[in-house]
């Protein structure tokens, strides 16, 4: 089961010179390589970092039906800045996971459910690159960077809350074994296609 927080962090702007008024915005966005802190609650996604059952750290909320909650997220930072010339805007993406939002009940240990709350983090991250790939495609002004930007943020975050959904209605929240092991070999695949497109990319 999954329990989705998003932050949107928006930072900075520069005077423009009205002249560049309907300029086009060079864009430039990507995925932040955030550390996480062992001593916080914050764990930033890392293809070589899989969860652990240690990390669900808040308190089960026993009368809800699911035996454990994951609590992730994309978030994103912005800059805009203007050299005199051209007018730049730089979107650094990020994917987390909160320790004290996220819960398991003391029956609940397997590694076959911790997968299945893996995957949840996973499909956050599949969303946070879809985001970036939706910005790229964009065609952002000085007049639109704002509602543009969030537009975009707001129906990546609708299209990702649907597949998080989808995903437990057809494994119906992992009782389903059948659905759960075709959704794991989905899922793998799409994160190692990400993850091999992120080390062309660096």
């Amino acid at each position: 089961m999954l329990r989705y927080k998003i932050y949107i962090f928006l930072l900075g702007c520069v005077a423009i010179s009205p002249v560049c008024i309907s300029q086009k915005v060079k864009v430039h966005a990507f995925m932040e390589n955030r550390k996480s802190s062992t001593s916080g609650d914050t764990i930033y996604y890392d293809f070589s970092r899989s969860l652990t059952w240690a990390d669900f750290k808040g308190r089960p909320v026993e009368n809800y039906f699911a035996g454990a909650v994951t609590a992730s997220g994309f978030a994103f930072d912005s800059q805009i800045d203007f050299d005199g010339t051209s007018i730049y805007l730089n979107i650094g993406v990020y994917t987390f996971f909160t320790k004290n939002d996220s819960w398991k009940k003391p029956q609940i240990h397997s590694d076959y459910h911790l997968l299945h709350e893996q995957h949840h983090f996973d499909l956050t991250m599949i969303g946070s690159e879809k985001f970036i790939d939706e910005i790229q495609k964009a065609h952002f002004t000085k007049d639109n960077y704002t509602k543009l930007l969030t537009s975009i943020f707001d129906k990546v975050y609708k299209e990702n809350m649907d597949i998080q959904h989808l995903y437990d209605a057809q494994t119906n929240h992992s009782i389903n074994v059948e659905k759960q092991l075709e959704w794991n070999k989905k899922i793998a695949d799409e994160i190692q296609k990400l993850k091999q497109s992120v080390a062309i990319k660096e």
